[in-house]
């Protein structure tokens, strides 16, 4: 029994010693940080208002007496290269907690393994780094929703041959967008909206990866589509100064756009029939243009994949496009706030009355003619519509009657009949 018991107790102080020992031996096995990247954290710190670090957030526990990599709890990501005997950093990410200050030099020039830099939805200001490349390994920068302003400095893409995210978004940056940025092969996403930039938008031909680009809220002039590489899927340039004609060749050249949306912009001349035929694009949103026409395509619109069609707020004449109401997935249509004349077609009123997906088509959830010069009366599938089934209006036209009994016939009455053109059907 004796001897039993001396083996349970030096069992039991085995594992006690064991348990010590073990956070000792870990300690000593993680590498401390590079003494470079420690001194670019810092400066981090360093470079925001003190009264700007609420207690309670990721960079107040960010404490220099103790290692980077091996104590602070949040915000870095930190790993070890092949025979190194430091860990670098490889992530910094800020929490949204209201930080002002700027972006120190060191941050970008002293942390070579930097794979990704977030820190978005602060209060950040200032101007960029001049001079000062992004560290060629970055994939991702994201500084959207700051305060930063001046020119975005070219100097910053030279060397950045990794990066495949950027968003510097919603801040207040102005003057022209470097044509550096066309050079960044391997970029996929770019997201410059809500800034001041002006100037046009730099041929993006050798992009060969960029898939989404949104340059919305700026003033940037001159043509889009022309611009762009063949492979993109999204383009977002609403509320700028953008003019001239669409071709219906840069359609035809982007051939993986799924969308488009230039609303609040100068376009003119007509929507191609290029547009209603591409075999990609789903959302076309051209409202609040100088839109002139609309051609029809040529197939009658049966191999279009469109589900939103926005023309609203242009100055479009003639009667309605035939080729939409064949469009099969369509489903959001808003031609309102043009010159359209004629009847109502009854491919439309049927479209919209349906409940149910009928002869391989949709139904239209939203049809928005209001305020243009539509005459006749109203075809039949219409009165059958009950509110709330679908967004339709009608107001503001030259039909023979609308009663507002109608949900879709409130608002804005018929125009007087003196201001409306002969009703051709």
């Amino acid at each position: 029994m004796a001897t039993a018991a001396t083996l349970l107790l030096v069992e039991v102080m085995l594992i006690l010693l064991l348990l010590v020992l073990q956070p000792a031996a870990a300690a000593v096995s993680a590498p401390a940080t590079f003494p470079g990247d420690r001194a670019a954290l810092a400066s981090l710190k360093s470079a925001v208002d003190a009264a700007t670090i609420p207690a309670s957030s990721c960079l107040a526990s960010w404490d220099f007496a103790h290692d980077p990599c091996t104590s602070f709890p949040c915000g870095l990501h930190c790993y070890t290269p092949p025979n190194s005997s430091y860990q670098r950093v490889a992530g910094v990410a800020l929490d949204p907690a209201g930080y002002s200050g700027t972006l120190p030099a060191p941050v970008l020039a002293s942390l070579p393994f930097l794979q990704s830099l977030t820190l978005r939805d602060n209060r950040f200001h200032g101007a960029l780094p001049a001079r000062t490349p992004l560290p060629p390994s970055l994939r991702v920068l994201d500084l959207s929703v700051n305060a930063f302003s001046g020119q975005i400095p070219g100097s910053l893409f030279t060397a950045a041959s990794s990066l495949q995210e950027l968003d510097l978004s919603h801040n207040a940056f102005t003057g022209p967008i470097p044509p550096q940025v066309a050079s960044l092969g391997a970029l996929t996403q770019l997201d410059l909206q809500n800034n001041g930039l002006t100037g046009s938008l730099p041929a993006m031909g050798k992009m060969r990866s960029l898939a989404y680009l949104d340059v919305s809220g700026n003033a940037l002039s001159g043509s889009l589509l022309d611009a762009l590489p063949p492979q993109i899927l999204s383009v977002e340039a609403l509320n700028n100064s953008l003019s001239g004609p669409l071709q219906a060749a840069a359609f035809r050249a982007l051939s993986a756009m799924k969308v488009l949306d230039l609303t609040g912009n100068a376009v003119t001349g007509a929507v191609p029939g290029a547009a209603f035929e591409h075999p990609a694009l789903e959302q076309l949103c051209l409202g609040s243009n100088q839109l002139g026409a609309v051609e029809e395509a040529s197939d009658g619109g049966a191999s279009s994949q469109l589900v939103v069609v926005d023309l609203s707020g242009n100055r479009i004449a003639g009667k309605l496009p035939r080729c939409l109401a064949a469009m099969p997935r369509l489903t959001m249509v808003g031609l309102d706030q043009n010159r359209f004349v004629g009847v109502v077609p009854d491919t439309y009123a049927a479209r919209i009355s349906e409940e149910e997906a009928t002869g391989g088509k949709l139904p239209f959830q939203k049809l928005t003619l209001q305020g243009n010069y539509l005459c006749g009366a109203l075809p039949s599938q219409l009165r059958q519509i009950k509110e709330g089934s679908a967004v339709v209006s009608l107001a503001d036209n030259c039909l023979v009657e609308c009663p507002r009994q109608f949900f879709f016939c409130q608002g804005l009455p018929q125009k007087n009949h003196a201001t409306c053109p002969k009703c051709e059907p």
